[in-house]
């Protein structure tokens, strides 16, 4: 890419836009090949070692309850700190504990270095959303977030779609080695090209927070830059965080988190026990789910604009519809597997629309994006760190339709905290 050719153009800045937004987009992307892959192996895992889906689950649990921290943790560092090196390690390191995990039989050593490997990939979405932040002008921004969110859908198909096909050529290690393998590929190539700023690539600021309408060039104001730089000086995390619209959305995330990644993790081995058809063909039939997702993000796309200084409601509507998902769930979920696979898709689709509001969209509002990201993130993976071992104790000794009764109410307490925050919203407007 020879765009040092172009110096101080605008095809220069918009050259080196698209390349730190693909970048981006592939780092996130091919990550998820070192995180879904642990959802995938559970059932050949359980029966090639004695494990049962309580001790699976708790490798999960752990494994969220980390990148939750580390998310809390390392969205602020990313606000302080090269971003291109924090996402360098991250996609280094998990490609590391990946490869470990794949040569494991020791539960205990297995937690270990999962957990280890969630802290890795912790490591990625705070840093990647400043970024964004500090490439794209605010125009663009909320489009380029929404983009960042379809990463879920091309994860998924590599995961689910490729990773599940190589389950008929490789016992369950290879789940894992592989992955690490591109991980570690990915890590090179990122460091090789990535660049934190514009002024890291040679560029001028105002070249690349350039916005363009109806042809003509408009250059953001000086006077908004000063101001974007006190208020970062101003920043006080503590009491950002405690603001009721935001702590009423962070408190969403956690029955968020429960849903979502309780069917990330368990979805596979629910239709594997339910239904009884090889894992081959579960994985194939389960790339409905992550479809269904991109569509999720892609009506959230379209809505957004509809919502602006209202993106809570969007999310607000997404719970509704997820929740309602999860009782058809528990009252059908028996009828079959497409009636089954449906229906957690659907529920699945409205959460991860949610989250990609919640997690790309309302950051962005902030001058701290990092450090909201990574706390709005640190909530939702609070729930999803609940998920891994409560589905698989309940599973294990009721059945799969109690773990449906958990999240009609994690659902229904998610929409509770949405409709307060919206009264704290529309109270603080009179």
């Amino acid at each position: 890419m020879n765009c040092k050719m172009l110096n101080r153009t605008k095809n220069l800045s918009n050259c080196w836009k698209k390349r730190i937004f693909l970048l981006c987009w592939f780092a996130y992307a091919i990550a998820y090949l070192g995180r879904l892959n642990f959802s995938i192996a559970i059932p050949r895992i359980e029966e090639s070692l004695p494990f049962d889906k309580t001790s699976l689950g708790l490798i999960g649990s752990v494994y969220f309850w980390v990148y939750a921290f580390g998310q809390l943790i390392n969205g602020r560092l990313g606000d302080k700190f090269s971003c291109r090196n924090f996402v360098f390690a991250g996609l280094f390191f998990s490609a590391i504990f990946n490869i470990l995990f794949a040569f494991s039989t020791n539960p205990y050593v297995m937690i270990i270095l999962w957990a280890f490997n969630g802290y890795s990939q912790s490591m990625l979405w705070g840093p990647l959303m400043k970024t964004i932040n500090q490439w794209f002008p605010d125009r663009e921004k909320s489009k380029i977030a929404i983009q960042m969110s379809a990463t879920y859908l091309s994860g998924f198909l590599l995961a689910w779609g490729g990773l599940g096909q190589l389950l008929s050529y490789t016992d369950w290690p290879g789940i894992f080695w592989i992955p690490g393998i591109v991980l570690f590929t990915y890590s090179i190539i990122w460091y090789a090209f990535a660049r934190d700023n514009p002024g890291e690539a040679g560029l001028d600021y105002n070249d690349v927070k350039t916005s363009y309408q109806d042809g003509s060039e408009v250059m953001e104001k000086k006077a908004e830059i000063k101001t974007e730089i006190k208020e970062k000086k101003e920043f006080s995390f503590l009491k950002l965080i405690s603001s009721p619209g935001l702590y009423l959305v962070a408190l969403a995330g956690i029955p968020l988190g429960f849903i979502r990644e309780g069917i990330v993790l368990w979805s596979p081995t629910m239709l594997y026990e339910t239904f009884r058809l090889d894992l081959q063909s579960i994985t194939g039939a389960a790339l409905l789910i992550p479809l269904f997702n991109f569509i999720g993000v892609i009506i959230a796309r379209l809505l957004i604009s509809r919502f602006q200084n209202k993106e809570t409601s969007l999310v607000l509507l997404y719970f509704t519809s997820g929740t309602l998902a999860c009782i058809f769930l528990y009252l059908l979920g028996s009828r079959g597997i497409i009636t089954n696979l449906t229906l957690l898709a659907l529920c699945s689709s409205s959460f991860y629309g949610a989250t990609s509001i919640i997690t790309s969209v309302i950051p962005l509002k902030y001058s701290a994006t990092s450090s909201i990201a990574g706390f709005l993130d640190f909530s939702i993976y609070l729930g999803a760190g609940l998920s891994g071992i409560a589905a698989g104790f309940l599973s294990s000794r009721v059945g799969w339709s109690i773990v449906a009764v958990t999240w009609i109410l994690a659902g229904a307490i998610g929409s509770l905290c949405l409709f307060m925050e919206g009264k704290t919203r529309n109270k603080r407007l009179i």
